[in-house]
C-alpha cells in the first residue's frame, strides 16, 4: 500500500481501528487498510490536538524527517550500521521540527524487536521523495527477518575494520529491497533481502554476493537463512 503528499508536508500516522491510517492538515484522515502487526500502532485521533504512533515531516531539497510521537512500542530506523530509536516525545509540536531525526534511505520499523513483543510481524512504514511529492509505502515484515537482519549487520561491523558499512532500502520498490554493504579497499561484500513480506518476489529471498576488483568471487541465493553463508564469505574475504 502507498499514500502521496505534495510537499511541504507533516503528516501523522496511526492506526484506526484495526487499519493503518494517516493524516494531513490538507487531505485529512486517510485509511490505508489493514497491515500485520497493527496493534503495535497507537490510535490516530483527530481533536483539538492530533496524536498518532509517528509524525513525518517533508520539505525542500528532498530531505524528510521523523519524531515518534511518545508512542509504547516505538519506532526505529537504519542509521549507518545499526537500527536506532527515532526520538520520542508525548508532546510534539507540527510546525517545529529541525531537530526531529533525519530519515535517509531506509525503512522506518514500528515496534523494537528487542522488546520481547511476542507478535511474529511488525508495520514497516517507507518514506521517500519524487519531485515535489513524498510517499509513503507501507508493508510488514516478520520477526525472524529482523533477527537475521540485525544479526547480520553485527557479524559485518566485528570484521569491518579497516573497512565501511552501508545499509539502504530501496522504498520505491514495493518489496522494499534492502541491500547491506562491508567494503575494503577494493573487496565488497553484500547482503540482499526484501523487507516488506506483504509483497511477494520471485526467486529466493536472500542474496549474499563477494567481489574484488568489480570481479564475482562468490555468488549464492537462498532462502534459508543465510548466517553461515555470510560468516564464510567473511573469512573468505580476509584472505582474498
Amino acid at each position: 500500500m502507498a499514500i502521496a503528499f505534495r510537499t511541504p508536508v507533516v503528516i501523522v500516522l496511526g492506526r484506526v481501528g484495526n487499519e493503518l491510517a494517516t493524516w494531513s492538515a490538507n487531505e485529512g484522515v486517510s485509511v490505508l487498510g489493514n497491515v500485520l502487526g497493527i496493534e503495535l500502532l497507537e490510535e490516530l485521533k483527530v481533536e483539538k490536538q492530533i496524536t498518532g504512533h509517528l509524525a513525518i515531516a517533508s520539505f525542500g531539497q528532498y530531505i524528510i524527517k521523523a519524531v515518534d510521537m511518545g508512542s509504547r512500542y516505538g519506532s526505529y530506523t537504519l542509521s549507518g550500521d545499526a537500527l536506532v530509536r527515532i526520538p520520542s516525545r508525548s508532546n510534539v509540536d507540527l510546525k517545529r521540527y529541525n531537530d526531529w531525526f533525519t530519515i535517509r534511505n531506509t525503512f522506518i520499523l514500528i515496534g523494537d524487536p528487542a522488546s520481547g513483543y511476542v507478535n511474529d510481524y511488525y508495520p514497516i512504514i517507507c518514506p521517500y521523495r519524487v519531485g515535489d511529492t513524498l510517499f509513503i509505502n507501507t508493508g510488514y515484515t516478520s520477526a525472524s527477518n529482523v533477527r537475521v537482519i540485525l544479526t547480520i549487520l553485527g557479524l559485518l561491523r566485528n570484521y569491518a575494520s579497516g573497512g565501511s558499512i552501508s545499509a539502504t532500502c530501496m522504498c520505491r520498490i514495493p518489496s522494499m529491497p534492502l541491500e547491506v554493504a562491508l567494503i575494503i579497499s577494493n573487496k565488497y561484500l553484500l547482503f540482499r533481502t526484501y523487507m516488506n513480506e506483504a509483497r511477494t518476489t520471485p526467486g529466493n529471498k536472500y542474496l549474499v554476493l563477494l567481489t574484488k576488483g568489480g570481479n564475482v568471487v562468490s555468488k549464492y541465493s537462498t532462502s534459508n537463512e543465510p548466517l553461515n553463508l555470510v560468516t564464510n564469505l567473511l573469512n573468505e574475504i580476509r584472505n582474498l
